[in-house]
């Protein structure tokens, strides 16, 4: 299974203004992702990589708590947990050791990709916005966001992330990861809880 902190769910996010149709979509967006306190999801993740060949689908859970709680349980077809508490980042990976990491920003770019999906829950990832390009599409019930990168080698491998959300209810739908060599990573978000409580346990640092 691929780390999602390597390639994956970290560059979830939106640009500062995505819906170029009308910045009060962009607004009404923000505002929606700040008053989040809390999302739960299942995931289903395709990983498909050309060269190489490699396709496989993993299952698991995501949990955000605000402002600064994120996790994402793997459990088939391998576990793999990553945790963020704070500025602390924690990865722990079938029978691995658990890994410890600091998170931090330099240059106006997070040292962890991860970094990006806990903005995307804080605040539509207004704060990374600047690092991307965006274009929109949207149909009765959905918005779709394209993002590419401003500078292609500093994204390596990153080529492209396309959102799809719902709308007006604004929850996420899927997201698709284009990687070079027309490789991907889909995400699909399914049974979406807003603002329900959580089980405080999934945010705890597991003994080693």
């Amino acid at each position: 299974m691929v780390s999602i902190r390597t390639v994956g769910a970290a560059l979830i996010l939106l640009a500062n203004r995505p819906f170029a149709r009308a910045d009060t979509d962009a607004d009404v967006f923000v505002a929606h992702q700040v008053a989040t306190r809390t999302f739960e999801a299942d995931l289903r993740q395709t990983f498909h990589w050309t060269f190489p060949p490699r396709h496989v689908v993993s299952l698991g859970h995501i949990c955000y708590q605000a402002p600064d709680l994120l996790a994402i349980v793997f459990t088939n077809p391998a576990p793999e947990l990553v945790l963020v508490r704070g500025d602390e980042l924690y990865i722990k990976r079938d029978r691995k050791r658990l890994a410890k990491y600091k998170l931090e920003v330099r240059h106006g770019k997070p040292t962890q990709n991860v970094q990006f999906l806990l903005s995307f829950f804080q605040n539509g990832c207004t704060n990374f916005a600047g690092l991307f390009d965006a274009s929109t599409s949207s149909s009765n019930n959905t918005r779709t966001v394209t993002l590419t990168p401003k500078h292609r080698l500093q994204m390596f491998p990153l080529c492209s992330v396309e959102n799809v959300m719902t709308w007006p209810s604004m929850d996420i739908q899927s997201m698709r990861i284009g990687l070079i060599l027309n490789s991907y990573i889909i995400y699909d978000f399914d049974r979406v809880r807003r603002n329900q409580p959580l089980d405080k346990k999934v945010f705890e640092v597991p003994q080693e």
